[in-house]
């Protein structure tokens, strides 16, 4: 006994309720996890970002880390909270998580009404009663299980299916419930017993992982769960996880698993909410950047770091469950959907597929605006793709107080009697900005003159009370956002002068490829009947910000900037919903024409000039 209280721990998380008796050592964030508390990590846990702050309201945590003591201030130390990623547990805790610190989603996905439309899924299902055996006439259970249903059921059983089949066909009543994907039978379980047949769409972002569920059977959509891709503690971007994958012993596996673990996570969130059992998830549609989709099947991601950027494979997968270490029904099929190139992956091609881009009848702009920026341009003949390397800085990563879209987010901000305003998510004291605020902050800044076209704060005082918000000189200049009066900790929550060149890196690499794919079919941005901004805040973007901003040409008309959620979730849940769908996108694959960014001579030279505000 006193072994068991030396090496696990209770945890208690408020105001969840939620307990788990854990091994003594592990984060605080860990503890969290394994009860289905997902925290806020955009640094991957690595302690340089605070943003998984918690309070440790009693019990026994490790002393605070270096990390911990430069990011947390004496007074916050003192009345107990910490970071989640540092704080180790070492004795039973209570500890409370505040809502600006938990991996919470907003509503990501318009799922642009395609559930009811065109449902043709492929996994079926059906509830048949069969006959009982006799010794006269000996027919093997399979025979009679058959010979119950119509003759498109007359399919191969999985092994599982088989070893079911005995105690289905004689449970009372003989009603058997029957589940069939990619032409086999995989389940085979007395009706009555949970039947049902379901499915997720996940798309796994660099930065952020989502997955959707469905009900197959009438197309419904039941729930999603979002979280931050753990794969960030090796690196923010693809190119630092290929190294990683390369240069670390176990690096592959290490990557494999992450990724592996978080989709379960989701997937076993989103079911318990809608109250779906796991076993009854038949089959999984999953997009991603070219090197999520490698790290997630376990493929040597190597050759896509050195030229000429090969993948492994440019057409879509279909692989079991249980060669993936999925927890849903082992035999479940994974249908991975088609990368274009080496950094242009499925998420694009569900872009394209979930906004009809070809089918537009003038020259349409899609811009998934993520880490790995990529950019799809429908000429009215030709399909362009191009990728650029715009980092996390529209997702909340590598800014001082960047965010997820959650709770007390500077979500909006906007111009008044000469000073800027900022709105928070929920009308809540801001804790933070994320995407669509960095946005509106720095066209504001732009419009006030406290930024100039090169991307420098201003360095004097100016006529109006926003000058009065700039502090700090050199590379620690910054500009206030929300005083402490309007902030949750009570300490000023500051855009700064590093934050600023962030921005300029990641709006400069997408205008640049926006502009090359433009030349390269002799279009001018005025001809574009549409730009659609696809990403998990490209609703919540103001379509103003991101021309003032100049991530779009000025010509740009604004009422032509859309923004269209997650699209590359709506294309994996179209491909998921429809098979229709899914041929679709593998065609979308094949015609789309790759720009290469990265060997183009005139990138580097069109991205200096993207870079300025102007």
């Amino acid at each position: 006994m006193d072994e068991d209280r030396q090496t696990s721990c209770k945890v208690t998380f408020l105001p969840d309720g939620q307990s788990a008796t854990v091994p003594c050592g592990v984060t605080v964030a860990e503890a969290a996890a394994r009860v289905g508390v997902f925290l806020s990590m955009p640094c991957g846990g690595r302690g340089v970002c605070g943003k998984c702050r918690v309070r440790v309201a009693e019990g026994s945590v490790s002393e605070p880390t270096e990390a911990e003591l430069a990011l947390l201030e004496a007074r916050l130390l003192s009345d107990g909270v910490r970071l989640a990623c540092q704080a180790r547990i070492t004795g039973g805790a209570v500890v409370e998580v505040p809502q600006e610190s938990r991996a919470l989603e907003r509503k990501e996905i318009s799922l642009l009404q395609f559930v009811a439309h065109e449902l043709a899924p492929n996994v079926s299902q059906c509830v048949v009663e069969v006959a009982d055996a006799h010794l006269e006439h000996q027919v093997s259970d399979l025979s009679r299980l058959r010979a119950a249903t119509a003759s498109i059921w007359h399919m191969p059983a999985t092994l599982a299916a088989l070893r079911a089949i005995p105690s289905a066909v004689r449970s009372p009543g003989r009603q058997v419930h029957i589940a069939a994907v990619n032409g086999r039978i995989v389940s085979v379980s007395p009706a009555g017993e949970g039947d049902g047949i379901f499915g997720a769409a996940v798309d796994i972002g660099t930065t952020t992982v989502v997955a959707y569920l469905f009900d197959l059977s009438n197309g419904q959509y039941l729930g999603s769960a979002t979280s931050y891709n753990p794969q960030a503690q090796h690196g923010a971007d693809v190119v630092s996880r290929i190294q990683y994958a390369m240069t670390e012993p176990g690096g592959l596996d290490d990557l494999h698993r992450d990724v592996v673990g978080v989709v379960n996570e989701l997937i076993e969130r989103a079911a318990q909410q809608a109250r779906v059992q796991l076993r009854h998830i038949y089959e999984l549609t999953v997009v991603g950047n070219t090197c999520m989709q490698h790290l997630f099947l376990r493929l040597d991601p190597g050759h896509l770091g050195t030229s000429p950027y090969v993948p492994v494979l440019s057409e879509a997968v279909d692989v079991e469950a249980r060669d993936l270490g999925l927890a849903v029904n082992p035999s479940a099929n994974v249908h991975v959907l088609p990368p274009i190139a080496g950094f242009v992956g499925a998420d694009t091609v569900a872009v394209i597929l979930a906004t009809e881009l070809t089918s537009r009848p003038h020259p349409t702009l899609a811009i998934d605006i993520g880490t790995n920026g990529e950019v799809a341009l429908w000429s009215g003949e030709e399909l362009l793709v191009a990728s650029c390397a715009a980092g996390p800085a529209f997702e909340g990563a590598q800014i001082r107080y960047g965010m997820r879209a959650g709770p007390g987010a500077i979500e909006r901000v906007e111009t008044r009697d000469g000073d800027l305003v900022v709105h928070t998510i929920g009308d809540l004291p801001a804790v933070g900005i994320c995407g669509s605020g960095l946005f509106d902050a720095t066209a504001v800044l732009l419009e006030l003159g406290l930024l100039d076209t090169s991307g420098r704060l201003a360095a004097a005082t100016g006529p109006g009370p926003a000058f009065s918000r700039l502090l700090g000189d050199g590379a620690d200049r910054a500009v206030i956002l929300a005083h402490p009066g309007e902030t949750a900790d009570h300490v000023p929550i500051v855009l700064t002068q590093r934050d600023i060149r962030q921005v300029q890196l990641a709006k400069g690499a997408i205008r640049a490829a926006v502009e090359l794919l433009l030349e390269r079919v002799g279009l001018a941005a005025r001809d574009l009947g549409e730009v659609l901004l696809a990403g998990a805040f490209g609703n919540y973007v103001n379509p103003r910000s991101t021309l003032r901003i100049g991530l779009l040409p000025p010509a740009v008309p604004v009422e032509s900037v859309h923004g269209v959620g997650n699209a590359a979730g709506a294309g994996a849940a179209l491909a998921l919903v429809s098979l229709p769908h899914r041929r679709r996108a593998a065609e979308l694959a094949r015609v789309a024409k790759h720009i290469e960014l990265f060997t183009s001579p005139e990138f580097q030279e069109v991205f200096a000039e993207a870079m300025l505000f102007r």
